[in-house]
């Protein structure tokens, strides 16, 4: 497969049916309650399910790939594309743009794969940090915004399952932005992309227990910038 051909790989292959760009979040809602579920049990066993998917389907994949299968390379192309593709989407704002580095990351994934070890990340994980930094270098000199519009964060590890209304989404967005770039990406990634803290080390490149702490630390800041501003509405 040549880089010319890996740039010709579909654009995007995810549905998003409002039509505004913004990627669709699922969420569980318990009966009556109002409240996002943020069950650790089912974020383990999702957790779980992906490491056997990794060993069973992806790594035979990266395996062939690794040799040079297009086919292979293409498989996880579609596998992991639209799952990329959304979480550009959230941190750029920009579908124009999303789509463009979702090009450019499966593109320096292709090139790179041959010298790709099992013994590191994961390969999702992998494609996630290639796709984090590929986004921090397109906006070096301009700050990335994420849209939280269908998305509900909380205003403290205590009360993390609160849904908040639509008239907190400015609020919220202007508090997200300016927490660091470390703190933004664990609360995208945990209540956004619903990854688990050991997905989200694996992705970070951080301990599973020093996650847990940057997500209570991130969300403490969350909550002292919302307040700085005279709370939401």
């Amino acid at each position: 497969m040549s880089s010319a051909d890996a740039l010709s790989l579909p654009r995007d292959r995810t549905e998003h049916g409002d039509g505004t760009g913004t990627p669709p979040v699922s969420r569980r809602m318990p009966n009556g309650t109002g409240h996002i579920s943020l069950d650790q049990t089912e974020a383990r066993r999702r957790a779980a399910q992906s490491a056997d998917e990794e060993l069973a389907v992806i790594r035979p994949l990266v395996d062939r790939a690794r040799e040079g299968d297009a086919e292979a390379f293409g498989a996880l192309y579609d596998r992991f594309q639209p799952e990329i593709l959304r979480y550009l989407l959230v941190r750029t704002r920009d579908r124009e743009v999303a789509e463009d580095l979702a090009q450019q990351v499966f593109l320096k994934a292709w090139q790179a794969i041959p010298r790709y070890q099992h013994r590191g990340a994961p390969f999702r994980a992998w494609l996630y940090r290639m796709a984090h930094n590929q986004m921090v270098d397109h906006f070096r000199t301009s700050r990335p915004t994420t849209d939280l519009e269908g998305v509900d964060l909380p205003e403290d590890a205590e009360a993390e399952e609160r849904v908040l209304t639509a008239e907190t989404h400015d609020v919220l967005r202007g508090a997200l932005e300016r927490l660091s770039e470390d703190h933004r990406q664990v609360l995208v990634l945990r209540f956004l992309m619903e990854k688990s803290a050991r997905e989200i080390g694996e992705i970070m490149n951080r301990k599973e227990v020093t996650v847990r702490g940057l997500q209570m630390r991130a969300l403490q800041a969350l909550r002292r910038e919302i307040e700085s501003t005279g709370g939401l509405p």
